[in-house]
């Protein structure tokens, strides 16, 4: 943090498979926010046909010029793949950019073939690759078929790439133990975030907006319904304290914002184990972390994840934290210090985790003063933002 050195006149390309609000999303806008000070920044962006509305203002409102790719889609397309690597080798034909950094595997893959599609044109400058992985992809559950497929994209493509960026020390030592790339390519980022940034509704005002009921505890999430993010690990615990006869689901319920590809099977879950009385599913708004103070506790059950934005936020809104022990998780939180771990997918754990948060009171509230000065005092945006720009000077 010393290197008090800074990008300047740089053009600069930031690409997104997506605009549905995620972490990797929030990452991107903060990136721009903060190089387009000195340098020209761009955002490109696929899924043209699902805009995310808060990601396209947002863009406006820092006056960062978008770019959409309509050819680029999550899903694997073969013909629109090759297109989407066409559009991106087009498109730094057309605008000479002196870094690209690539966001989620998928456009860290087809981002890349474009640049090397870019470069094989003798009379182009090739251009710096930057990769930042939001968690590996050959981390997330699927069949050993699967998991070789993602780790040989993931190898072929960092071979390409002049900078890897991992937003977890987890997700560092994972790239080096799979020898996904050269280990003097590969960083560690942990994410940040601006406490200036958040004004929380109070607890009456966030209740109140989300028709909860004042005499009723809560413990939510914030998450997409990917299965990355174990929600029926959760629900399978919900069950089981049901089964049980737990005073829990007395004054207890479960708030699940978000929404997702697997929001239909949850719902049929829950429908399943007939808990519609305990659990209610939320559609997103602007800007979720807004109701956070709405929660009781805050829980996390992914069976994978990078560094999540939502464990930062719910420390910072002094909510006691119950989240897997997954990615980039314990290094925020630091078990019965400032916050419960739990085993993955199992949903035994969520249980104890559960019940003994609810009859402890004081452990609750030392756990979330606890985290909250941890967020403040070692996960700041500006340190993010620092010690990415450092690392892209290592390139020029």
């Amino acid at each position: 943090m010393t290197n008090k050195k800074q990008l300047k006149g740089k053009k600069i390309l930031l690409l997104v498979t997506q605009t549905k609000w995620g972490g990797a999303q929030k990452y991107v806008l903060e990136l721009a926010k903060y190089l387009k000070k000195h340098n020209e920044v761009h955002i490109a962006f696929g899924e043209v046909n699902k805009q995310n509305q808060k990601f396209i203002d947002s863009c406006k409102e820092l006056k960062v010029k978008t770019i959409p790719l309509p050819k680029l889609v999550r899903n694997i397309e073969i013909i629109k793949d090759f297109s989407a690597i066409a559009s991106v080798s087009g498109l730094l034909s057309k605008e000479s950019y002196d870094l690209i950094h690539l966001n989620s595997s998928k456009v860290g893959l087809l981002g890349t073939l474009g640049a090397m599609m870019f470069s094989l044109n003798p009379m182009n400058i090739k251009p710096r690759v930057v990769y930042t992985a939001h968690g590996f992809v050959f981390n997330e559950p699927g069949s050993k078929v699967q998991r070789k497929l993602y780790k040989f994209s993931e190898q072929f493509s960092t071979s390409l790439q002049s900078l890897i960026i991992a937003v977890s020390d987890f997700d560092r030592q994972s790239a080096l133990d799979n020898n996904i790339c050269d280990p003097r390519k590969i960083f560690s980022v942990h994410n940040g975030i601006n406490a200036e940034d958040y004004d929380f509704y109070d607890r009456q005002t966030a209740r109140q907006k989300l028709d909860l009921s004042n005499n009723k505890k809560y413990f939510g999430t914030i998450a997409s319904f990917y299965n990355t993010k174990g929600h029926q690990y959760l629900i399978e615990a919900i069950k089981q304290l049901r089964e049980n006869k737990s005073l829990l689901v007395r004054n207890h319920q479960w708030l699940l914002i978000g929404e997702g590809i697997e929001l239909f099977d949850i719902k049929k879950l829950i429908e399943k184990y007939q808990l519609e009385d305990l659990i209610k599913i939320i559609k997103p708004k602007d800007n979720d972390w807004k109701y956070l103070q709405a929660f009781d506790y805050f829980i996390l059950p992914s069976v994978k994840e990078g560094l999540p934005y939502t464990i930062l936020e719910a420390g910072l809104a002094k909510i006691p934290i119950i989240a897997s022990k997954v990615g980039g998780i314990p290094e925020v939180l630091s078990n019965e210090k400032t916050g419960l771990l739990t085993t993955p997918a199992n949903p035994v754990s969520l249980v104890n985790a559960m019940r003994r948060l609810s009859k402890d009171q004081n452990l609750a509230n030392q756990l979330a003063d606890n985290n909250y000065k941890n967020v403040k005092e070692n996960f700041s945006l500006s340190k993010t933002l620092k010690e990415t720009e450092d690392l892209y000077l290592k390139l020029f």
